[in-house]
């Protein structure tokens, strides 16, 4: 996640040297850890009957006429170096990957190995979160505090959906869109876009509320939020565990004024999401993101077999083969 942004568009890069650099970026590489541990937790829910797909944002539970959703994220240790910010992310990912399952938030804990931290640090913590928690309306429910090993933290949240936007939904025809606020500011050393923290709430919440509005409309049959492991690494995400392909045009792709296509691949945007589509649902999609003023784009086409291909500016390359190439093992 770290690194410096760039701030002159660089138009003669060349596609393969892009690719392989993402290839190697940690924000992706990261996530390889993740399958082995998810494939086992698979068998362990008991007579409960799961609703839920490989690769989804959140865990899902049936609950009356809709759905509890429950997710978790721990921090980064890198990111605790600027702990005010540490704080507002803590949530930011969390609420994001409510949203993305077509949810509503209702609430955060956390659970905080608290060694090591100090006074200043942990003040400069709360007050990122505590700005976050009112910013997106959700209170902080408690949770649990260790003095023993740390410092590290790891923020939970639990959240609503009336119906589900799934991970692993994205079938070959499907158009591949992006929706993402271009308005925002790049927050070095890290290869974060924030478009939160100057906004107004009202903005942001509004921006967020058309993932569940798509979601009961049931137009969007794949959902997923730009996470650290870049734009093009969140779609590798959804197509593994969709065990599908894509082409993709980077040219198409909306850019921040005055970022490199290079950082910009690589950015956790504080709001980001990659959907799958039918092309019959893209008029209806655009009236509700337009709406909202949301900027999106329409950036490929998800294909049959497992490559991810890409192209930018007349090049043409693999990024990944998803049938030998291991994202997150989902």
């Amino acid at each position: 996640m770290a690194g410096e942004a760039h701030f002159a568009y660089n138009q003669y890069m060349k596609l393969e040297q892009l690719l392989e650099d993402l290839r190697r970026y940690p924000g992706l590489t990261r996530k390889a850890a993740i399958g082995s541990w998810t494939r086992r937790s698979s068998i362990m829910s008991g007579d409960t009957v799961l609703e839920e797909g490989p690769g989804d944002d959140a865990g899902v539970l049936p609950m009356g006429d809709g759905y509890l959703l429950l997710a978790a994220e721990g921090l980064m240790p890198e990111l605790l170096c600027d702990p005010p910010f540490a704080g507002f992310c803590s949530v930011i990912a969390n609420v994001n990957d409510i949203y993305a399952m077509g949810g509503t938030p209702l609430g955060i804990v956390t659970v905080v190995f608290s060694q090591g931290f100090s006074d200043a640090a942990r003040e400069g913590f709360m007050s990122g979160m505590g700005l976050a928690l009112e910013h997106y309306g959700i209170p902080l429910l408690g949770g649990h505090t260790s003095p023993d090993v740390g410092p590290a933290i790891a923020v939970c949240i639990a959240g609503y959906a009336k119906k589900l936007l799934l991970g692993d939904g994205a079938s070959p025809g499907d158009r591949i869109l992006v929706a993402a606020d271009l308005e925002g500011e790049a927050h070095p050393p890290f290869y974060a876009w924030d478009t939160v923290t100057f906004a107004p709430a009202v903005r942001t919440r509004s921006r967020l509320r058309a993932l569940p509005d798509m979601a009961e409309l049931e137009v969007v049959s794949a959902c997923r939020d730009i996470s650290n492991s870049g734009m093009l690494g969140t779609l590798a995400m959804m197509l593994e565990s969709a065990e599908t392909g894509a082409r993709v045009n980077l040219d198409s792709i909306p850019i921040p004024p005055g970022i490199e296509l290079d950082w910009w691949l690589k950015a956790f945007p504080s709001f980001g999401f990659i959907l799958a589509a039918h092309p019959d649902n893209i008029h209806m999609i655009s009236d509700i993101m337009g709406s909202r003023g949301i900027q999106w784009a329409d950036i490929g086409e998800v294909t049959p077999g497992s490559r991810l291909e890409v192209e930018y500016q007349g090049q043409s390359a693999l990024f990944l083969d998803l049938s030998t190439s291991i994202i997150t093992g989902l």
